[in-house]
């Protein structure tokens, strides 16, 4: 099997958990009432479910992007998406709720490790020409994962049991678990046969001189770096309006377009399948644009989607407007990514690991803000709102993504 096989094989494999991952964060909201009955809880306390998995979620983020560039991205990886598959598994198991919600904690400690980790592979596997294509790859089973969790996770509640969801989600990590072995097997053969060129042993002597670094002083090589600010900062302000829309349009659905929540569900896939078709697509659209106007088209196609939510008032607004919002993300999120796989190429993980962080951050924050706008104003003049701030994002972006690219350039 040759070198670009091999390579896309694993891409596959890292696709499918990067889709758990996601399946496992999003299906627990539709399932809070039936985990809820069947634990003896009310909805609301079931709700710290979902608070459990995230906060050590975001937050472990940051541990594991400096133990990745220390161990071994595959092996991370690998340790990581066992313990996340066991610990899916065990939650289906348990029968009182302060053992499950012990579980999502330590279950989201692991799953951290899986998605950022995983980005900084792909930074290793691909060369930059072909890394945004290979990232939006990645990323359109990330977003499946998100949008088909909520679907699934709303009919395994309601027609079997929320147990089953977790047998599945932990079982059906196994062939990713299985390549990922088999790439650490082949890697590790590979470094036995082969005798290190010159430029090899350079690049050896620079990995190993970066994880000599303390963790503090990874973030701080990151954090004295003017484009990895340009870079965390248009994430960040890219994940609070983008998810502080996204995350109120079921809602949208259902209180004014008086949809059920299956056919919200189905709609939502639509998203995924915009933003699988911006993986598909991306190459062509970044040869014909540039890469330094990526984020700002995506930018744009994300203010189209939310002005054709709040524009057209029936599902098919609704269903344009998410399939627009899955090609803008694809488009703007995947060039950002490959930026920050670039910020410190010898310590890849690391400075994922706070690319992560800093989208998670906003992507929290988002919705709380743009909350407080939908209490006060009501839901059309929200939707407005977050159309105006994306628009304001892909100004932004004409401005700073063009000197994060420039300086790219220049680094290498």
């Amino acid at each position: 099997m040759t070198k670009r096989q091999t390579n896309r094989s694993q891409l596959w494999a890292l696709g499918l958990g990067g889709f758990l991952v996601n399946a496992d964060n999003r299906a627990i909201s539709p399932m809070l009432p039936a985990i809820a009955m069947a634990l003896h809880t009310s909805t609301s306390t079931a709700g710290l479910l979902v608070t459990a998995y995230s906060i050590p979620y975001g937050l472990f983020q940051l541990i594991y992007g400096p133990i990745a560039d220390r161990i071994g991205k595959v092996t991370t990886i690998l340790a990581s998406l066992c313990l996340f598959a066991i610990g899916t598994v065990i939650c289906g198991a348990v029968h009182t709720f302060a053992s499950l919600l012990i579980l999502r904690v330590i279950t989201g400690m692991f799953a951290a490790g899986i998605i950022p980790t995983t980005l900084a592979q792909i930074g290793d596997m691909f060369d930059l020409a072909e890394r945004p294509r290979a990232i939006a790859f990645f990323m359109s089973f990330s977003t499946t994962g998100q949008a088909m969790g909520i679907v699934i996770g709303g009919i395994v509640a309601q027609y079997v049991s929320y147990r089953v969801l977790f047998f599945i989600l932990g079982v059906a990590a196994l062939p990713t678990i299985f390549t990922m072995a088999k790439q650490r097997a082949s890697a590790k053969a590979e470094a036995v046969g082969l005798e290190p060129s010159e430029s090899t042993a350079v690049s050896a002597q620079a990995t190993k001189a970066m994880s000599a670094l303390s963790l503090k002083s990874r973030y701080q090589t990151l954090l004295h770096s003017r484009r990895a600010w340009l870079v965390y900062s248009l994430v960040l302000c890219e994940g609070l309006v983008f998810y502080g829309g996204f995350t109120f349009l079921g809602v949208y659905g259902v209180t004014m377009l008086h949809a059920s929540y299956l056919t919200i569900g189905l709609l939502t896939a639509t998203y995924s399948l915009g933003a699988f078709l911006g993986s598909r697509t991306i190459t062509a659209v970044l040869n014909r644009i540039g890469t330094p106007r990526m984020p700002i088209f995506g930018a744009g196609l994300m203010t189209l989607g939310f002005l054709a939510v709040w524009g057209v008032h029936s599902l098919i607004g609704l269903t344009l407007g998410l399939i627009l919002l899955g090609f803008g993300f694809s488009y703007c999120h995947s060039t950002l990514q490959t930026y920050a796989t670039d910020l410190l190429p010898n310590g890849r993980a690391t400075a994922i690991s706070l690319f992560a962080f800093s989208l998670f951050f906003g992507s929290g924050l988002g919705p709380m803000l743009s909350g407080q706008v939908l209490d006060a104003y009501g839901m059309r003049a929200m939707l407005l709102t977050i159309a105006v701030c994306m628009a304001a994002f892909g100004l932004v972006c004409c401005i700073v993504a063009n000197k994060a690219y420039r300086k790219s350039e220049g680094s290498t």
